[in-house]
């Protein structure tokens, strides 16, 4: 009987696996991508009149943030919006949760009369909460 000693052509111990680090690095990819779209500054391009009464934003929870433009642009949680569907937008969102509150942040240059119709819709809404952000002045 003859015995054969069978040798492989490839030799597999200098061979690293790569496979499970790209996998790491793709779900950190994802999870960076997911964060940094939560963390975007949904209040950009306001600058809120100041204020020396009122009390510290805190973070305990994320109200609906209702930003109104000098130039009367209107944007619900950082998108735009049209103004006749701020009430029906807000409406779906408190039958959901009936504790949410707005956050209305206006723009130092905008008129009242911009930011009235605005008010009256949130309250046609059914929202309890209304909470009107201001710089801390001096």
């Amino acid at each position: 009987m003859r015995l054969r000693s069978i040798i492989s052509s490839t030799d597999q111990g200098g061979r690293v696996n790569v496979t499970p680090m790209i996998d790491v690095v793709m779900v950190l990819i994802v999870f960076y991508l997911m964060v940094g779209q939560l963390a975007i500054d949904r209040r950009t391009e306001i600058s809120p009149p100041a204020s020396t009464t009122g009390i510290i934003e805190t973070q305990e929870r994320d109200p609906i943030a209702i930003g109104i433009h000098k130039d009367g642009r209107i944007t619900l949680n950082g998108e735009p919006i049209d103004a006749s569907r701020v009430r029906g937008e807000l409406s779906g969102q408190i039958t959901r949760d009936p504790t949410l509150a707005v956050s209305v942040r206006a723009d130092r240059d905008t008129p009242y009369r911009a930011v009235r119709p605005v008010l009256h819709d949130i309250r046609d809404a059914g929202v309890h909460e209304i909470e009107l952000v201001t710089e801390q002045g001096s």
